[in-house]
């Protein structure tokens, strides 16, 4: 059965791929990475025509690859082709022993070949999408994961946007543009994000956990507005 994926995948990519009859399209689909045996769930949203890259969103911690409605459909809309992963499965255990960094690190890592796999599998399933240079998103733990994915593969990012990562080391590369929109109710571990390099940006009264979409929608205006304007510039 696992055989056949492929071969849906590119069957349900074609009908949304090419249909003219809205203003975005939203679909849910299962990639399985054979090597892992792994099922990666996505959420693809794009609008009438793709003229700029692709975006993937990366959730945070305990939120759904479904929260982050009001950005993927905004993007789709001004010609972004956006994919939004679940990286946490309902059968995950997450470790309770050890130092923050070590418990969270598995899990940016599995997010990182997430990325990756979604990447690849999108290049066999829509060979029309530039995947270049894509964008990556991320909210807390999902920015950690596209953080240490800019570090260790800068060859593939052109931006990053973090809703309020706070563990990750943001990577040092003056080439890579960082967005970084903060929370009113904590900060990033000393030395994430550096002094310079990166526009900061606190929206008036956002706390992490309303940099998805249960923010109000005076923040998740804001922040369509504000993200907009730093990936068309």
């Amino acid at each position: 059965m696992k055989s056949r994926c492929n071969l849906l995948l590119a069957i349900i990519f074609s009908c949304i791929a090419f249909s003219n009859d809205y203003a975005f399209e939203r679909k849910t689909l299962d990639m399985f990475d054979k090597t892992r045996s792994r099922n990666i769930p996505v959420v693809i949203y794009q609008g009438e025509t793709i003229n700029k890259p692709v975006v993937i969103i990366s959730h945070g911690y305990q939120i759904k690859n479904t929260e982050y409605s009001f950005i993927a459909q905004a993007l789709a809309a001004h010609g972004y082709f956006v994919v939004s992963i679940q990286h946490d499965l309902v059968t995950d255990v997450r470790p309770k022993t050890g130092t923050l960094w070590e418990r969270r690190k598995p899990f940016w890592e599995r997010g990182v070949q997430n990325i990756l796999f979604v990447m690849n599998e999108l290049q066999k399933i829509g060979p029309q999408l530039d995947l270049s240079k894509v964008i990556l998103i991320g909210h807390s733990d999902g920015g950690d994961a596209s953080m240490m994915l800019a570090q260790n593969h800068p060859e593939m990012v052109s931006k990053v946007i973090s809703l309020d990562s706070r563990r990750y080391p943001f990577p040092r590369n003056p080439k890579l543009e960082i967005l970084r929109f903060g929370a009113i109710d904590d900060e990033p571990d000393e030395g994430v994000v550096p002094e310079s390099g990166v526009q900061v940006i606190y929206v008036k009264g956002a706390r992490h956990i309303d940099l998805c979409d249960r923010g109000s929608p005076e923040i998740k205006d804001e922040i369509q507005k504000l993200i907009i304007q730093f990936l068309d510039r």
